[in-house]
């Protein structure tokens, strides 16, 4: 054919290429199977499971001839007050709950709540009395749906009923993760009939296993943008499965009830008289230097607790002090027991709510409205009241204890609301409260109410019928990320993540692109789920490709969770990295971009990052928050940094007293370290010595900073004999736990230390590297093949270890 004298044939060419074209594109859509028959298996699964009978409807008469009778949910909404223009409903309540205390949303908008009846469950007892009481297997987690969008739950299932005292959940793509501790379960259902019953233990240190008080343990998991999962409380280290491995991070304490984030990942939560906490600072670095901790800028108070403005007069824990905490006519006067805080993230309330936190007083029976200013571009962040002399929500029911919110498929607020007379425990109930309750009859029943409210703004549209993400496919699912409402931006990411479809990798690239028309926390959340893909899927190469990228995105926390990601790939791809944080570093304005450019360099080992944090840190050496961060980063490299800082930037006392300490505290530092004889271990091992070092850091609560342990609680390990001699027995110890009095572990010592078979074998080499060898003791180090080996030989081992039968092993 002369192509020259047939110019007809371009047109034909291009016109069946387009067709070629678009018929590859629809069998492409075709071929895609909404991700319940590739990835949501508990969630597709549960469409056909059967449902149970809740059980008979409560007769409230019963206790009507109490002071203060527990109201029917009909007669309770009408002792509600709210800011105009809003609304609350019923979602659920007894005889389907019980006594709630946490919930989560799954894929389909379905509820999965978590009951607590044997809490308290009589008022006149003891500490020590209450605690054996509380410990029986009562609670439950019941899975609530609304199968007609009515907004009301009318379908119930119980997925697991003998739980102890639980307190959090996270619905996962093939099971669910439930905090009872001292352990984290990961609970599934693997015959599809709506029941949990397969558990593996992923964590056994979700609490200290010493700790009776239910106060006094982490609640409430929370999926963080950073994909890992999240607690309030102490001594208690951040979740994530990989490849279907758990691994855990080191996180520092953030509040004490609850876990909620904005719409830029940072973290919130509340303790009693602290009605909004947040980390100011990056968080993940605080405990990487043994010497150093990030203190400054964690777990901050930024709002006020006072003045309280409840409905009416309540029974309050130390409401015998008059004009500091009750005002005279008896109403709460000041923050005493506030919980569990939500960032408003939907859509139905409105621009004006957006970012506000509401955190719930239950005992003052309200719901406290702030306005949040925390400029995303700023490390500080503050909150104070929406208004003067009233509140977003009251109640003149004394029962209705709002303990828990969360943001709502629906763009509303959920308020789980445990609904009884007495919630303060046994520990700390004062008998000026237990007086007040039985007068008023609030001390009775117990166990056997709860309620799940919905808070409406009424002049806007609701539509009950939200998405129900295992119907989607991947490329539905995606568009969820630009979505108004943040918890479905929060839902999307979460299930794209779990399942990585490959897909929608080259969607999700579009979304992060900085010239990109979407919202900034479209891009945010595209960013943060291609890090959570699978790396078979979206490679470590790809992955950092797009975070360089990110350090030009008009918004501050873009640009600084691309640094973030970055970390992995610094020491490996230095000639590219770093040229661009070099450049960043020049031009930067955000204060937060800067402290977290400086938190991810002290991940990097380089000489170049250590030039780079001497640079940041000069610039900015009268801000504790960076002083602090740059400490934690400069493990094994204190030294060098005070070098750099002195010959290059002309550092010493001259340059003002926070220089000066400053360099003091490397020096310091670097000479204790010193001190320590390693003679006797090769490279290798000196490394898994200092890996271990900060890892050591979740045992000191026990076993004390130096290992002199704490009497009761933790053996001393500086010494010890079953420290430093036989390995195997010391890695036994560590996998399953000890139990018993032994000479060897200090004859005061009766405590039960659990297991930590959930830590990796290269984890628990390092750290039994380090103890053997750190402060008086000097042994032999223990590699990851001997953890291997015995974690094989004991695999069947029930229980744990009593000292004869470690003393067997000896032998």
């Amino acid at each position: 054919m002369n192509y020259d004298n047939n110019r007809s044939f371009f047109p034909v060419v291009i016109v069946i290429a387009a067709c070629l074209f678009v018929v590859q594109a629809c069998e492409s859509e075709e071929s895609e199977q909404p991700l319940g028959k590739t990835c949501l298996t508990l969630s597709a699964g549960l469409q056909n499971a059967p449902v149970d009978d809740p059980g008979e409807a409560y007769n409230y008469k019963e206790f009507s001839d109490l002071p203060t009778p527990p109201l029917p949910p009909e007669q309770a909404l009408e002792r509600f007050e709210l800011e105009e223009g809003f609304r609350i409903e019923l979602v659920a309540h007894e005889p389907m709950l019980t006594d709630p205390v946490a919930m989560d949303i799954d894929a389909d908008g379905r509820l999965w709540v978590i009951d607590m009846p044997s809490y308290l469950p009589e008022h006149d007892r003891s500490e020590a009395e209450t605690i054996p009481l509380q410990q029986v297997p009562e609670s439950r987690v019941v899975i609530l749906e609304d199968t007609n969008g009515d907004g009301k739950m009318n379908s119930f299932r119980v997925f697991v009923e003998d739980l102890k005292m639980p307190r959090a959940i996270k619905v996962l793509n093939d099971g669910i993760l439930v905090g009872e501790p001292p352990n984290a379960w990961f609970i599934q259902d693997t015959n599809g009939d709506g029941k949990g019953d397969s558990r593996e233990v992923v964590y056994r240190t979700y609490g200290d296993p010493m700790v009776d008080n239910v106060q006094n343990m982490p609640n409430n998991f929370l999926w963080g943008m950073d994909n890992w999962i999240h607690s309030s409380h102490d001594n208690v280290e951040s979740l994530r499965r990989i490849d279907g491995e758990w691994h855990t991070r080191n996180f520092k304490r953030l509040g004490q009830w609850g876990m909620n984030q904005d719409d830029w990942g940072r973290l919130y939560s509340a303790t009693n008289t602290s009605p909004l906490q947040t980390h100011l600072v990056p968080h993940g670095y605080s405990e990487r230097h043994p010497g150093f901790e990030v203190s400054n800028g964690i777990n901050v108070n930024i709002a006020r607790k006072a003045p309280m403005w409840p409905a009416h007069p309540t029974g309050v824990n130390r409401g015998y002090r008059v004009g500091q905490v009750v005002r005279e006519d008896g109403t709460l006067k000041t923050a005493t027991a506030t919980t569990a805080p939500v960032i408003y993230r939907g859509d139905q309330f409105g621009e004006k709510y957006r970012g506000n936190a509401f955190t719930p007083e239950p005992a003052g029976n309200l719901i406290k409205r702030y306005i949040l200013e925390a400029d995303p571009a700023e490390i500080e962040a503050e909150a104070d009241f929406a208004y003067e002399g009233r509140e977003f929500l009251t109640s003149t029911d004394e029962r209705f204890r709002p303990i828990n919110m969360y943001n709502a498929p629906d763009g509303s607020i959920y308020v789980v609301d445990m609904y009884r007379g007495l919630f303060e425990t046994a520990l700390s109930l004062t008998d000026h409260l237990r007086e007040y309750a039985v007068e008023q009859g609030l001390h009775k029943p117990v166990g056997e109410f709860g309620r799940i409210w919905r808070i409406v703004r009424e002049d806007r549209d609701i539509d009950y019928e939200t998405p129900e993400f295992s119907m989607l496919t991947p490329s539905e699912v995606v568009e969820y990320l630009q979505h108004e409402n943040g918890q479905l931006r929060d839902q999307a990411q979460q299930v794209l993540v779990q399942c990585s479809p490959p897909e929608v990798v080259s969607r999700l690239e579009e979304m992060t692109a900085a010239g990109d028309a979407k919202a900034d926390w479209t891009r945010l959340h595209a960013l943060w789920t291609l890090e959570g893909f699978d790396r078979s899927v979206y490679g470590q190469g790809e992955l950092s490709r797009t975070a360089l990228e990110a350090l030009n995105d008009p918004h501050p926390r873009v640009r600084a969770s691309g640094i973030r990601i970055l970390e992995r790939s610094m020491d490996r791809n230095s000639s590219e990295i770093f040229p661009r944080l070099e450049e960043l570093a020049e031009k930067e304005q955000a204060a937060y971009v800067r402290l977290q450019l400086l938190a991810s360099l002290g991940e990097s080992d380089t000489g170049r990052a250590l030039r780079l944090i001497a640079s940041l840190l000069d610039e900015h050496a009268d801000s504790p928050y960076f002083r602090e961060m740059a400490l934690s980063g400069a493990y094994q490299r204190e030294e060098q940094l005070a070098g750099i800082l002195r010959r290059e930037y002309n550092w010493g006392s001259e340059r003002g007293e926070a220089h000066a300490q400053l360099l003091n505290q490397l020096s310091e530092a670097g000479e204790q370290r010193s001190g320590t004889d390693l003679s006797h271990l090769t490279q290798a091992q000196r490394e898994r010595y200092e890996k271990g070092r900060p890892l050591y850091r979740t045992c000191m609560a026990c076993h004390g900073k130096n290992g002199e342990g704490q009497s009761g609680v933790g053996a001393r390990l500086s010494g010890s004999k079953w420290v430093q001699e036989d390995p195997e027995a010391l890695v036994r110890i560590v996998l399953q736990g000890f139990s018993g009095r032994a000479e060897e572990r200090g004859e005061e010592m009766t405590s039960v230390m659990p297991g930590h078979d959930y830590l990796s074998n290269e984890d628990l080499a390092a750290i039994l590297t380090y103890i053997r060898n750190a402060w008086d003791n000097k042994a032999s180090p223990i590699d990851p093949e001997t953890v291997r080996e015995v974690r094989e030989e004991t695999r069947d081992k029930s229980g744990t270890w009593s000292p004869d039968e470690l003393r067997d092993v000896i032998k």
